[in-house]
């Protein structure tokens, strides 16, 4: 019996994680590992930030679906993966949980297959003034989508109020 573990649960995670037990049936074992309890279909995040959508209709919780397909679900985050092992174990990833009930704990767990699909990482740093901390929005998760429509918002009611907006939309 082969386990895998995937981390990250977004589109290639996720995904991977669905054919690699589809395919690999009841014999082996795939394990999820991912930070947010919920898989969120981040190209309609967009509709969120304009107001077309909401957040539970973009994403749902992982866990039940995950339970259906017999995939262990374990929400934390990959502090480390050490692929040589140590002297009490084989290859193996250690995570921190981030659920309530468990946060901050600490877990080894051990893999004969590793899938890395933790996706990028958003670095509004690498530009003086951008992001939502500073001048710009972003749609690049649910929670910066909300408060892009929060902020759409305030401008449409100042240009109802008849003041000139000045928008830069970029990708």
């Amino acid at each position: 019996m082969a386990k895998v573990v995937v981390l990250g649960a977004g589109i290639s995670g996720h995904t991977a994680a669905a054919f690699l037990k589809k395919k690999l049936g009841k014999n082996h074992e795939v394990v999820v590992v991912s930070p947010s309890e919920y898989y969120q279909w981040i190209p309609s995040n967009i509709w969120v930030g304009v107001g077309k959508m909401s957040i539970d209709q973009v994403r749902f919780k992982l866990k039940p679906v995950y339970d259906r397909w017999k995939i262990i679900f374990k929400q934390a985050k990959a502090v480390s993966i050490h692929p040589q092992g140590d002297a009490q174990s084989k290859a193996f990833v250690k995570i921190e949980y981030t659920s309530k009930d468990k946060l901050g704990t600490t877990e080894i767990v051990d893999y004969d297959y590793l899938v890395n699909a933790t996706g990028p990482k958003l670095n509004f740093e690498a530009t003086e003034g951008l992001g939502p901390k500073f001048y710009s929005h972003s749609v690049c998760s649910c929670d910066h989508a909300t408060e892009s429509w929060k902020a759409l918002q305030v401008c449409m009611q100042r240009m109802k109020n008849g003041e000139k907006q000045r928008f830069l939309i970029g990708t």
